[in-house]
């Protein structure tokens, strides 16, 4: 009989390795575990799985496999399933481009045009808390989101959401969302052993959720497979458990066009997104005939991931690890600093956006706001502005980017919202279902929002989701979770007759939170229920009534004015510099003004 002595050492004193070896060329992968009609979850973590999409393109193009797709975005690399052809059904909150700008995609028209895909439009938070319901095992989950908006009353038609009498009794309904489980989901990580536990670096966005929803499990894709010991000693970054994972297939940077992301981890260089790829990518969308070609070039006529990183070349992903390192932006901004020199005076965009950057510090100095959460673009321009101009004062409040990063510092040069120079400067890097749920929108919020619009109407409600002739515009993303709970809500947007309007044509966020709309000619304030012209911006020379004038031309419903209308000092040199830093390229600035 064997004493205790004898069995600590030879069962337990080493720790155990798996002979568990998962791991399996990725078009094996693929034939072995996809079927037609599943449902699918390319999981969005700050990294991509696009090296299996691309497998899943060439195995299944041409097919009409009539898969179901749920992600939190139909965007970039994922449009193109829909130009392929295989995507029957899309469960997401936004559907477009996001790079350089937002906003919609042909590929995404033509294909509602011609009724190849079905679009389910959800928020952001809403597709992280389904996917977490299924996870638990729970049939639906409670949300703050959706209420008042027309997404809600489609989605309730559709048996996805309801409003539900509190079971404890409280006051009001309370909105509920359906749980889903994906059939598969796709995963690319950092690292991972051959049993498939992975390694996946933080900001998570929407999450493993889907993954650990999925009732099939994962097939995960790696930049390298490491041993066991590698993946114990970094613990506290494993997402995805072995247990879950059918298929480990190694894919060195196969999040590319996208980056990855990562401090401290041993043997590991980031790289940063190919913002040329991208935008060459949205390029090609503007036709099917140059879409195809596209894809032609970059998917069907490569035989596989090892070929696709051929033809890119390694000096590309050099490049993108230079660029990825956190220091690399003084470089960058250098470059632009003949043509930064030469600026003249704000054009109307600046004007509008150091004014609403002035109001975020406003409200953030008289109501004690200690978080600011902004959209994509233009607001987050604002805020990055206020953060800055409160800091002269000795007032600071925490950034919030809805997929995942808290506190961050934005450096110049980049006015994308997830520049990975971002990433380092954060004090929290987490997910969508914290970042929204809890910080933006959880109940001890004290967050102020900052969102665009494409439509807005005379109470506040913001439309980004369907014009009155059919056509898609990009959709919620997290508009709606940020306008239903954050504490308030600031509005930039254009001042145009087709942008402020008598009446949305879709609600995709209500404006009961919508305290201030800072547009280019002035700043509206909510007053009984509505919106109403409380302050024009000052111009030399200009008549206040002919700014009135203008402003009332270029809106869509009776223009009210305040009694006590305000005049706001222009723009100073100080603030358009110091917003001109971030955005270099006039992406959202739009075209200068090159004289003073």
């Amino acid at each position: 009989m064997s004493s205790w002595r004898e069995i600590v050492e030879t069962r337990i004193r080493r720790v155990h390795t798996s002979s568990v070896d998962k791991r399996m060329d990725l078009a094996d992968a693929i034939r072995r575990f996809v079927r037609p009609g599943m449902k699918i979850n390319p999981v969005s973590l700050q990294a991509r799985p696009v090296a299996a999409l691309h497998e899943l393109l060439r195995q299944f193009a041409g097919t009409d496999p009539g898969f179901e797709f749920i992600s939190s975005s139909l965007s970039g690399n994922y449009l193109q399933l829909v130009g392929a052809g295989i995507l029957r059904r899309a469960v997401v909150s936004f559907a477009g481009e996001g790079y350089p700008t937002p906003g919609p995609s042909p590929v995404i028209g033509r294909a509602l045009a011609e009724e190849d895909v079905v679009l389910e439009n959800w928020t952001m938070l809403t597709i992280s808390q389904r996917l977490l319901a299924g996870a638990m095992g729970v049939p639906f989950i409670t949300t703050r989101s959706l209420r008042g908006s027309d997404m809600a009353r489609e989605l309730a038609r559709d048996g996805g959401y309801a409003e539900l009498p509190d079971p404890f009794g409280g006051g009001e309904p309370q909105a509920v969302v359906r749980a889903y489980s994906p059939d598969l989901a796709f995963v690319h990580a950092w690292a991972a052993d051959a049993a498939g536990n992975a390694i996946c670096f933080p900001p998570h966005q929407e999450n493993v959720y889907g993954a650990l929803a999925a009732r099939d499990g994962v097939i995960l894709t790696v930049h390298r497979v490491v041993p066991t010991s590698f993946v114990r000693s970094h613990s506290h970054l494993v997402r995805v458990p072995g247990e879950k994972v059918l298929a480990v297939c190694e894919a060195p940077f196969g999040s590319h066009p996208y980056g990855n992301y990562a401090v401290d981890l041993e043997g590991f260089v980031p790289y940063t997104n190919d913002y040329p790829f991208m935008r060459a990518h949205r390029a090609a969308q503007n036709t099917k005939e140059d879409y195809d070609a596209w894809l032609e070039e970059w998917v069907f006529s490569v035989k596989d991931h090892a070929g696709y990183l051929e033809r890119l070349g390694r000096d590309r992903f050099e490049a993108l690890e230079h660029l990825a390192r956190p220091t690399t932006w003084s470089d960058e901004l250098e470059h632009y600093a003949e043509s930064l020199d030469a600026l003249g005076e704000a054009n109307a965009t600046e004007e509008m956006l150091v004014q609403a950057a002035r109001v975020i510090g406003s409200r953030v100095r008289d109501e004690g706001y200690t978080t600011v959460l902004s959209g994509v673009g233009q607001s987050a321009l604002a805020s990055w502005l206020a953060s800055h101009l409160l800091r002269a004062e000795g007032i600071e409040f925490a950034n919030i980017a809805e997929t995942g990063m808290y506190g961050h510092d934005p450096r110049p040069a980049d006015p994308f919202l997830v520049n990975y120079r971002n990433m380092p400067t954060t004090t929290l890097l987490t997910d969508v279902l914290e970042a929204l749920g809890l910080h933006a929108c959880g109940g001890t919020n004290q967050c102020l929002a900052a969102l665009g619009a494409g439509q807005i109407d005379r109470h506040g409600n913001v439309n980004s989701s369907w014009n009155a002739d059919g056509r898609f515009i990009v959709g919620s993303g997290g508009a709606n979770d940020i306008a239903n709970a954050a504490c308030e809500s600031l509005v930039v947007a254009n001042q145009r007759a087709s942008t402020f309007v008598e009446k949305v044509d879709f609600v995709t966020s209500p404006g009961d939170r919508v305290q201030r709309v800072v547009s280019t000619h002035g700043v509206y304030e909510r007053r009984d229920g509505e919106l109403v012209l409380a302050a024009i911006f000052e111009a030399a020379g200009d008549d206040p009534r002919d700014v009135i004038d203008a402003i009332r031309e270029r809106c869509g419903f009776e223009l009210r004015i305040a009694d006590d209308l305000a005049s706001l000092p222009r723009a100073s040199d100080e603030e358009v510099a110091t917003l001109r830093v971030f955005d270099p390229e006039r992406v959202f600035l739009g075209k200068a003004r090159t004289s003073r």
